[in-house]
């Protein structure tokens, strides 16, 4: 997981509270350093701040999109303005205001949907596409 976060006091916190839960957290202070590190690691899913100097959390996410569209995207954020323009690139928002439970089930549920697509076998033909007869 990445957790991209201006305010350091919060990445801490969330770095903590989900590496006690079992996941590997990388952190990153600014968009810009958090774009650098989803590059360079192998990243599940990404969490970012929408309001961040520099470069939003709109315009991480829709870099991350275009770096790799399957990697979902949470927008974590105190402000209630999230323009439609920042959501048309996140798989979730979450409040930070709100409760932790709701930001956790929105990480296992965009994971448990990420899982799932991964695990799907590739597409074959059918065997009747090439004249072939299936024998069960």
């Amino acid at each position: 997981m990445l957790w991209i976060d201006d305010f350091e006091v919060g990445l801490t916190m969330y770095k903590a509270m989900f590496e006690g839960l079992g996941w590997k957290v990388l952190t990153a202070s600014s968009g810009e350093a958090g774009l650098v590190l989803a590059t360079r690691n192998e990243v599940d899913l990404v969490v970012t701040d929408y309001e961040m100097p520099e470069m939003d959390g709109a315009t991480v996410a829709a870099s991350v999109k275009a770096y790799d569209p399957q990697i979902p995207v949470i927008l974590f954020s105190g402000s209630t303005l999230v323009p439609g323009r920042a959501r048309q690139f996140v798989d979730a928002c979450c409040d930070k205001a709100g409760s932790r439970d709701d930001l956790l089930e929105a990480v296992q549920s965009l994971m448990l949907k990420k899982r799932s697509r991964s695990l799907q076998p590739p597409s074959v033909a059918g065997a009747s596409d090439h004249g072939q007869r299936t024998v069960a």
